[in-house]
């Protein structure tokens, strides 16, 4: 049936893999567009739809032959849009276009949570706030999950940080509120479940707070071993290289940011992820060794 499948942009990125494992876990027909890679999306029960999420010529092609008719949003500032604002803008509104011209029933939207509220110079979420506005005025049926840090941000090889046995590093050593991407799908799939109370609605997905000893203590729980633990890279450094990422870790190292509370989304997910949940569920070092 249409009303039970779900379109997933960027599904093979960090965000959208999860994202299509919840959906799939929790029942729905999972389609997830990818360039060029379908093995990693059909070993895990998805079905790959070749399509360039950027190009509106393949989203409308993508709709038509899946007859998708519910749609979970995901833009890519620091990848597809090469981290320029403009691009990701007219990304994320080509999305919601083609969403209106397939009649979707339903449109959830990966933001981020405070999206609004930071500063100028966290270009990468700043986008997020204007996708957001164009999306409420599309007409388009839609909900947003505004997630806060990502515990997969603990293993990214990509971005230098891979998950090494007995190490722990990150960006930020502060208390900060933090969600797994696969509580994002979970969040997901309870709005598509339940339209009638989630449409023109946002939640902040918040499930955990903690710094990052105690993230380091919840990983020697799960793997029994002693983790060490330090900042990926002095603040000043932080500070001279990654601007847009310095800017956004103020805010969320602020006791004041983001200002949803991790008890408001275990109302509506009371299972969701602890830091020991996640570690868990994620399973691996980036070598692929057994935690």
């Amino acid at each position: 049936m249409s009303s039970n499948k779900v379109l997933v942009l960027c599904a093979t990125g960090k965000a959208g893999n999860n994202v299509c494992r919840a959906l799939s876990d929790a029942g729905f027909e999972v389609y997830g567009t990818t360039r060029s890679n379908t093995k990693k999306l059909l070993d895990q029960g998805i079905t790959p739809v070749l399509c360039d999420y950027t190009n509106r010529r393949d989203l409308d092609r993508a709709f038509l032959e899946t007859g998708a008719k519910k749609l979970f949003a995901i833009t890519d500032y620091f990848g597809a849009a090469k981290s320029n604002s403009d691009k990701e803008i007219s990304h994320g509104k080509s999305a919601i276009d083609a969403a209106r011209m397939a009649e979707v029933d339903h449109l959830i939207f990966m933001s981020v949570a405070d999206a609004e509220l930071m500063d100028e110079r966290v270009k990468h979420i700043k986008t997020k706030a204007v996708i957001e506005a164009y999306l409420k005025a599309s007409g388009v049926k839609y909900s947003i999950l505004r997630p806060c840090a990502f515990f997969e941000n603990f293993d990214d090889p990509v971005n230098w940080n891979p998950l090494k046995k007995g190490r722990l590093k990150f960006l930020s050593d502060k208390e900060i509120k933090y969600c797994s991407t696969y509580d994002v799908g979970r969040a997901a799939a309870i709005m598509f479940k339940d339209p009638s109370k989630w449409l023109e609605k946002s939640l902040d997905v918040i499930s955990w707070k903690g710094d990052l000893s105690q993230v380091a203590s919840a990983l020697e729980k799960v793997s029994g071993i002693r983790i060490k633990y330090s900042l990926a890279m002095p603040i000043f450094l932080r500070k001279l290289l990654l601007k847009d990422l310095h800017h956004m870790f103020l805010y969320f190292e602020d006791m004041k940011g983001p200002k949803g509370e991790l008890e408001d989304f275990k109302k509506v997910l009371p299972n969701a992820f602890t830091a020991e949940d996640w570690f868990r569920f994620h399973g691996t070092y980036s070598n692929g060794e057994k935690i």
